[in-house]
């Protein structure tokens, strides 16, 4: 039988945490000897009201733009009706961005 990574005591350590976030994930994680991320995984495991800190910039520092508004864009430069294209927001950022600066 293998041996757990949370003992029970941990998980009810975890449940008694009224809020999560990156800040509570650190400071738990310190005092369980756990990583962050074993901490924040753990959380959302359990069902936890996990609150994820927004990201401001993307990794290559460009402003984050979500492709449903990306899609809009395309749809006011096209004159078309934004629902009828609603299926584009599955394509990838770079192929969007790709046919909105396409559009004349």
């Amino acid at each position: 039988m293998s041996n757990p990574n949370y003992s029970p005591e941990m998980v009810a350590a975890l449940k008694a945490e009224p809020i999560w976030n990156l800040e509570t994930a650190k400071r738990v994680s310190q005092e369980m000897g756990k990583t962050t991320r074993s901490i924040v995984a753990k959380v959302i495991n359990l069902g936890l009201d996990y609150q994820a800190e927004a990201r401001s910039v993307r990794k290559d520092g460009s402003d984050i733009i979500r492709k449903a508004d990306t899609v809009a864009a395309i749809a006011k430069a096209l004159d078309a009706d934004a629902d009828e294209l609603a299926g584009l927001a599955r394509a990838s950022r770079s192929a969007l961005e790709a046919l909105l600066r396409e559009i004349p």
